[in-house]
């Protein structure tokens, strides 16, 4: 299939009617379309999807409103559309030109509008498609169902590997129905659908036998039957085991190699679980040391912050000339009291007269306020002590203040550590959670293994009690002549169905081993790393050795070896000699792709570019200019027509977002 030109009219950004004609050159198999975002690039890969296949992609996203996704959904230019008035009617018409098979088509699909006054409406939908005549200019149209007629050019379940944009490429590898793709697209899907058309004859002359009155062949039909059904319920179930199965394999070496890419992130992530603790006791710390600090202050402040001054008054009254000697502590009521009681404490009478009594006002003149000396003495006395006393109370304050610096300044290094952890960590995995994540695949992969070795074990009995059933079931009917012209029709359809069987295996395994060696072999031209790609039994690309999380560059780059290996293939199926005799080969397909390249660095984009146009028979891009830059590079050579999409601008110079025009670059 080869598209020569694409004619739109009034679709989405692109007024009026606007053609462009594709290079169908063998040697430069490229047609280029440059443009800005939003010029309608995409709008313009979608234009293909709407006319072969009636799908309309606009309108798509979680995030809109019903009313904002149907709205979107109009096909007829926005500026043409408020030109209508009420009851006025507007068609959008895109027509492709394509060869196929030494073909020419013309496929035309319409949509008419009409206007209500306050929006549009749908008023019809048509598809059409013509084969032109030798001449280029008669056309006769085919009669007969139009998607039918569709299928046997580019099947509809295979489109979206070859019409795709840039946000759908990443996926393309691991698409679910990528199987039955795959077998469509190399003709296994012939051999396939035989194969169980077959096993549908087989069980129709089954239903055939004539069991009569022989209820012991009654009994084995009916046993054959429920093993039979038991049989594919077992199948079924094995292969959504084995689906489960390749699923959490694929998530356990997922997380696996996450857990190895973010070994330095585990380790950083356990050093701030440390630093979460080191810092809360910091803190706690510091609130003690608070408290240390203001204990020490408390303590003795009075009497530390009076030391001046009484420093100052033992110095002066030591220079003092009254230095009367007294009993320490003595008062002068305590000599009252004893001279009152007639006795002293040592139990001397005391009788007035007496020289004890003289002795004892002699002393009574000592104190105060008959003599400031006592005073004194006791005075400097207290000082003493007090000063004394204060020897360690600058020592304490100073020690509790050193702590509490000390921890203060540990406390902001730790914090800086924190914050440094915490940039480097932005954006990285929980590495506990990737552990889990990974115990959980693990788990799920040996659950799955055991239930698809249980079910693979079962089926084998099944099989086996299905034949004994059988065997001993030709026994009974061999009487019936009948029956045993109907047993030879089973044997004979039986024995074809394992001749085919075993040839769609044998090409079905021959298809995926050259297929993983094509995929290799451009994925190693394309990527500039160092990895191997492997296909499993359901077309799955999946990478052997495994070390880093996939990218979404990573997923465009293997997407773009698997749809170039797979183009490929089947070109080289198409020329070869038993696909020409058979008439069962897969036809050459062009690749359309819009932004192809944004998810990719410039060296997957050099790498790419040398791969694609080898790969398929005609590609055709629609790309920025930033990321044309490093491709043209490499694909000048390739290139047979290039145009630019650009907007159309108002007086001012503004770009008209609603208006859109395909011009060809004059340099190419």
């Amino acid at each position: 299939m080869l598209i020569k030109k694409l004619i739109l009219n009034n679709f989405r950004q692109y007024i009026g009617e606007q053609e462009i004609e594709f290079s169908t050159d063998k040697e430069r198999n490229v047609t280029v379309l440059i443009g800005v975002n939003t010029s309608g690039k995409t709008t313009f890969i979608r234009a293909f999807e709407w006319i072969l296949y009636g799908i309309n992609g606009f309108g798509e996203g979680d995030n809109k409103t019903r009313e904002e996704r149907e709205k979107e959904k109009i096909l007829l230019n926005s500026n043409v559309a408020e030109k209508l008035s009420f009851g006025d009617s507007a068609e959008v018409i895109g027509t492709l030109v394509i060869e196929h098979n030494d073909v020419q088509y013309e496929i035309i699909r319409t949509e008419k509008y009409t206007s209500t006054g306050s929006d549009l409406r749908t008023a019809g939908r048509s598809a059409s498609i013509y084969y032109l005549q030798p001449d280029g200019q008669t056309k006769t149209k085919i009669e007969g169902d139009f998607e039918d007629s569709i299928e046997g050019i580019l099947p509809k379940a295979l489109s979206s590997y070859f019409f795709f944009g840039g946000e759908r490429l990443g996926s393309i590898a691991s698409q679910t129905d990528i199987e039955s793709s795959v077998k469509g697209l190399m003709g296994l899907d012939i051999l396939y659908n035989a194969r169980d058309h077959l096993k549908k004859v087989v069980n129709i002359f089954r239903k055939n036998i004539d069991l009569g009155g022989n209820q012991d062949a009654r009994r084995l039909q009916d046993k054959i039957d429920g093993k039979n059904v038991e049989l594919e319920e077992l199948k079924t179930a094995l292969d959504e085991a084995s689906d489960q199965l390749s699923y959490y394999q694929s998530n356990k070496e997922k997380y696996a190699a996450m857990l190895k890419a973010n070994e330095d992130t585990k380790e950083k992530q356990n050093r701030r679980e440390q630093l979460i603790t080191i810092i809360k006791n910091l803190n706690t710390k510091i609130e003690e040391d608070k408290k240390d600090l203001v204990n020490a202050f408390s303590r003795n402040s009075f009497a530390f912050f009076s030391l001046p001054l009484l420093k100052d008054a033992i110095k002066k009254l030591n220079q003092a000339s009254d230095q009367t000697e007294s009993v320490p502590e003595m008062t002068a009521d305590s000599i009252d009291y004893i001279l009152k009681r007639g006795i002293c404490i040592c139990g001397t009478c005391i009788s007035p007269g007496s020289a004890a009594e003289k002795n004892l006002l002699t002393e009574r003149k000592k104190q105060p306020p008959e003599s400031i000396g006592s005073v004194v003495r006791n005075y400097r006395e207290q000082a003493s002590t007090i000063i004394n006393s204060n020897d360690e109370y600058y020592s304490r304050i100073e020690k509790a203040l050193k702590n509490l610096r000390s921890d203060k300044r540990e406390l902001g290094f730790r914090e800086d550590e924190m914050k440094k952890l915490d940039e480097e960590l932005r954006g990285a995995k929980d590495s506990s959670n990737l552990e889990i994540e990974y115990q959980n695949s693990l788990n799920r992969v040996n659950e799955f293994q055991r239930k698809k070795d249980s079910f693979v074990e079962r089926i084998g009995s099944a099989k086996k009690e299905i034949e004994n059933y059988q065997y001993a079931l030709e026994k009974q009917i061999a009487a019936s002549k009948e029956n045993a012209r109907t047993q030879a029709k089973i044997d004979y359809t039986q024995a074809v169905y394992e001749w085919v069987d075993k040839a769609y295996k044998e090409r079905e395994s021959i298809v995926r081993s050259n297929l993983e060696e094509k995929v290799n072999k451009n994925f190693a031209r394309i990527y500039h790393g160092h990895r191997t790609i492997s296909i499993d039994e359901k077309y799955r690309v999946k990478y052997i050795d495994v070390t880093t999380e996939e990218s979404e560059g990573l997923k465009a780059v293997k997407s773009f070896a698997f749809v170039s290996g797979l183009v490929d293939l089947a070109k080289e199926s198409l020329t070869s000699e038993s696909s020409k005799e058979a008439d069962i080969g897969p036809q050459y397909f062009p690749l359309v792709m819009d932004a192809p390249f944004s998810n990719v660095d410039e060296i997957h984009i050099k790498n790419i570019s040398r791969v694609i146009p080898e790969s398929a028979e005609q590609v055709i891009i629609a790309v920025m200019q930033k990321d044309w830059e490093p491709a043209s590079e490499i694909m000048n050579p390739y290139v047979g027509k290039a145009y630019y999409i650009e907007k159309a601008k108002d007086s001012n110079g503004k770009d008209i977002d609603t208006i859109t025009h395909i011009k060809p670059r004059r340099d190419n």
